[in-house]
Formats: C-alpha cells, sequence, structure tokens
C-alpha cells in the first residue's frame, strides 16, 4: 500500500495529549479497492474512534456503522446489509503491558503516526455474518434456486410427504436398537 494511502488511515500520535479524543474515517469504494479480497461491495461505512491516551497506551474504542452489498449463499446474488459494530484494541507503547481480557497491539512510542488500515478492513469483514442467508423481506432468491432448496416462491419451506414405502425389517430393528441408547 502506498504510504499517502495508509496516512488517510492513520492517528497523529506525536500530536495527541493525555485524555480523551475522537476521530473518524470514511470507508467506500476507494478503501476496500486496496484490498484483494472482495469480501463486500458498494461500501458506505463510518468508522467512529474514541481515544483515550495516557503516558503507556492508547485506548481506542471502534464503532463501525453503514450499510454494504455482500452476496447470497444460496443464491450468489448480492443484498445490502447494514453493520453496526463495535471494537476495542489497546495500543501499548511497553512489550510488558498487560491488559486481562483485552487485544493489546504493541506500537513503536518513537513512530509518530498509528496506521489503522489492516484494523478498520478487519473489523468490517468481521462484521459480516458467516451465513450470509438475508430474510425473504430483504432478498428472495430466484424460484430456480428454491425449488432446488425445497422452499416455496416465498422462501418458505415446504412439506416433504411421509415415505410411506415398506422399510426392511433389518433397518426397522436397527433403528430401535439405535432408539433404545438415545
Amino acid at each position: 500500500m502506498e504510504k499517502s494511502f495508509e496516512r488517510q488511515y492513520a492517528i497523529n500520535v506525536a500530536r495527541l495529549k493525555p485524555g480523551k479524543h475522537t476521530d473518524s474515517f470514511h470507508l467506500g469504494e476507494e478503501f476496500f479497492s486496496e484490498f484483494e479480497l472482495k469480501a463486500v461491495q458498494k461500501p458506505d461505512i463510518q468508522a467512529d474512534l474514541a481515544i483515550v491516551k495516557y503516558e503507556t497506551h492508547l485506548d481506542v474504542s471502534f464503532h463501525i456503522t453503514g450499510p454494504v452489498e455482500i452476496s447470497c449463499d444460496r443464491c450468489g446474488a448480492w443484498y445490502s446489509h447494514s453493520i453496526d459494530s463495535s471494537y476495542r484494541i489497546i495500543y501499548s507503547f511497553d512489550k510488558n503491558m498487560s491488559f486481562e481480557g483485552y487485544e493489546v497491539m504493541y506500537v513503536n512510542p518513537q513512530e509518530p503516526s498509528l496506521v489503522l488500515v489492516q484494523e478498520l478492513y478487519d473489523f468490517v469483514v468481521l462484521s459480516i455474518p458467516v451465513r450470509k442467508v438475508p430474510s425473504n423481506e430483504v432478498h428472495l432468491c430466484p424460484p430456480e434456486v428454491l425449488k432446488v432448496l425445497g422452499l416455496n416462491e416465498k422462501g418458505e419451506l415446504i412439506e416433504q410427504e411421509e415415505n410411506t414405502e415398506e422399510i426392511d425389517p433389518r433397518w426397522e430393528a436397527l433403528k430401535q436398537f439405535k432408539d433404545r441408547f438415545n
């Protein structure tokens, strides 16, 4: 990544006085075009930061909000998804400092700025659900995909008819054996 790009998404630590500060970044198409993985399309994300500077560390809370488009796991079509997530990282100037239960990253106290590009990207990707199947009000897959999945045109499960074929007695005996131990 180019230095000019990194400077757009950095905090000037050298100019921060001890105490509370805020900062914000807009993450749009230009931000995500720098990464190989295209997990989102049409991003319009706002990253608001609440920063508390101490002598030994920075305590940074990230609030990531805004719409993105992600692909449906069932049919592959893109649909709009709203992100609203919060994360916290402590950037320590001391390698030996630890904070129980918090993500701590060491930063060189001699560096004048803290580049947040990777953290911002990671937080957006972490905010995307693992299973990307939207509600029917948001997106409905094509009828042929729904049929293969056993769903009707409204995306509701089609009730299957009971299998009325005669079951081999050997399988029935095994089923009773299994049921006895469950």
